[in-house]
Formats: C-alpha cells, structure tokens, sequence
C-alpha cells in the first residue's frame, strides 16, 4: 500500500505477533514497547527514515500514549460486497483507488462506533499486501494530541465476525514528520467522536 510502502511490511510483520486478548498484560505491554522501540531504530535510519536530514539529526524518539489494554476492542465484522472502488483524498494531487470491504463495529468507552475498512486496488494482486485492510481514522484527538492528518491502523483480513482492533497500535502516516510524503486522509465516516488516548501522539521535533 502506497501510504506507507517502505515502512508497511515492518509494521504489519511486528504488530500482527501482538495479540491484547490472549497474553497476560505485562507480556502484550512488552510486546507494544518492544515494537515501538525497533520503529525509532527504523526511523533513526537515514535510508529507512521519512524524516529530513535536517530532523533526522536531532530525531530523539516517538512519543505515545500510555499503553491502555481498554483500547484494544473487540467487536463485529460487516463485509460490504457491493462497494464500488473510490478515489480517496491524499495530502496531495495524488488519488489511489480503494474500495471498501466493510465495516468494524464496536464500542469503547459504553459508546458504540464503526470505522470502514479499506483494500488498495493498485495492491490488489499483490500477495505481500492483500491479505490486510487499511484503517485510517480521525477522533478528537487530532490536532490536538495526536496529528490532524489523522492516523492509522491495519488488520488481517478477517476469517470470523469477531475480531480485535488494537488502537495501542494506531500509527502515524509520514506527513505526519515531513511535508514531502503524499498521504491518505481518513474519509469523513472514519471519525470517531470521542478521544483515542492511544497509539502514537503528535510528533513534536521541539521535544526531540
């Protein structure tokens, strides 16, 4: 997937070993501590960083929120055979093709929400990305505490109805660090209105 091709196989060979509902927490907790320091030693790397040079110099770390176990949910899968492949908006003139392959219900906090799940179609075929789904999404967080762009998570495709979503695993797309990079914006039905104090915060070079 071109949102983040360079970094995506390390994202999703990382996180899909993490598992919130079948470890004890202290095991699920190192693993997402773990997983987050091997992607600061990634983004440390000048011919792996999305970073500029410039940031790159001075790039001391990630920041995040505090691993919360309440974020990874469990909730419902809803195929959406019938959705027709769509342009989705980008931070530039880019425009990737996706559709739709259904929705994730859930709910967190005694709220229910749904988020859509995505496929590229330029990877459709692709046997290294097809078998995963792309959900990207803005809460009331962004701007604030995290990035306005929105962030990012990725699932297996599922086999069940049930399935886990771990916002503890929620990303940020590289616009988030540079403005060079052309990233998808979460379509407007993949806001979530309440706050996801999980998952990777604002990036902040000050700080760094």
């Amino acid at each position: 997937m071109r949102h983040l091709k360079i970094y995506y196989l390390f994202i999703l060979l990382n996180i899909f070993s993490i598992s919130c509902q079948n470890e004890e927490a202290k095991i699920y907790i190192a693993k997402i501590e773990q997983q987050r320091s091997e992607k600061n030693r990634e983004y440390s790397d000048s011919l792996k960083s999305p970073l500029n040079p410039i940031h790159l110099k001075i790039f001391n770390g990630l920041d995040y929120f505090d691993i919360d176990p309440d974020f990874c949910v469990e909730g419902t899968f809803e195929q959406t055979p019938e959705e027709k492949p769509f342009v989705m908006a980008t931070s530039t003139d880019r425009a990737p093709t996706y559709r739709k392959y259904g929705n994730f219900h859930f709910t967190l906090k005694n709220k229910e929400f749904t988020l859509g799940a995505f496929q590229d179609i330029d990877y459709i075929d692709d046997t290294a990305y097809n078998q995963y789904l792309f959900l990207p999404f803005q809460d009331l967080t962004s701007a604030k505490e995290s990035y306005g762009g929105g962030r990012y998570i990725d699932i297996l495709i599922p086999k069940t109805k049930k399935i886990t979503v771990d916002f503890n695993l929620a990303y940020n797309p590289y616009c988030a660090y540079d403005d060079r990079w052309s990233c998808v914006i979460p379509p407007p039905e993949n806001f979530l209105n309440i706050k996801i104090l999980a998952g990777e915060k604002k990036f902040h070079l000050a700080t760094h």
